[in-house]
């Protein structure tokens, strides 16, 4: 019998969670507790940037598109994911996830973005706090090539899965997104 395997690829966002130098803070403050309100809310402040995160085109393209105008599309259906290292795309391929991306080496050259982007790819994702320098965040956005960065890959092994990402419905330059990987996999 087959089942879905669900991978969480998201990292907590807590008052702990890095964020790219200059940015805001992640600051979780109780604004009401159920103790004294009968009800709890809690208030949240962060960058649109802060943990696991997309990159709307908006982040660098003026009149590019912001989160709340990206397809879903986009951001839920197949996708391969590969070792940064040594990876190869199956043709037609439009959503990659690169895996061991974590170090300044890891980050995609500004060759390497154009060749996605001319490889007809339409969304990227890395475990890397950022996918590149600013000239590489130009060539995917402008191009309507959504990015995905901080991802939680450790659990996750290079092969084909289907991608869910969502981000806020919110007229921004990026969210935080919930994501993760579905697998089916054979459990007999």
């Amino acid at each position: 019998m087959f089942e879905i395997k669900i991978i969480d690829i998201t990292h907590e966002l807590n008052s702990e969670t890095k964020v790219y130098e200059g940015d805001p803070h992640v600051r979780l403050e109780q604004f009401f507790t159920v103790d004294n309100y009968g009800y709890a809310v809690t208030k949240l402040t962060m960058g649109s940037h802060s943990g696991t995160h997309i990159d709307a085109p908006a982040h660098v393209v003026i009149g590019g598109k912001t989160t709340k105008e990206v397809p879903l599309s986009t951001l839920i259906g197949e996708a391969v994911l590969v070792n940064k290292k040594d990876f190869r795309l199956p043709r037609g391929t439009k959503r990659v996830i690169l895996k061991g991306t974590k170090d300044a080496e890891g980050r995609l050259t500004e060759k390497s973005a154009r060749s996605l982007a001319d490889a007809g790819v339409r969304l990227i994702g890395t475990d890397a706090q950022s996918i590149g320098n600013d000239a590489v965040h130009k060539i995917l956005l402008s191009e309507g090539i959504v990015v995905l960065e901080s991802l939680k890959l450790d659990k996750a092994e290079p092969g084909n899965y289907i991608l869910c990402a969502l981000p806020l419905k919110i007229d921004t330059d990026g969210s935080p997104i919930r994501a993760c990987l579905l697998q089916e996999w054979d459990e007999g």
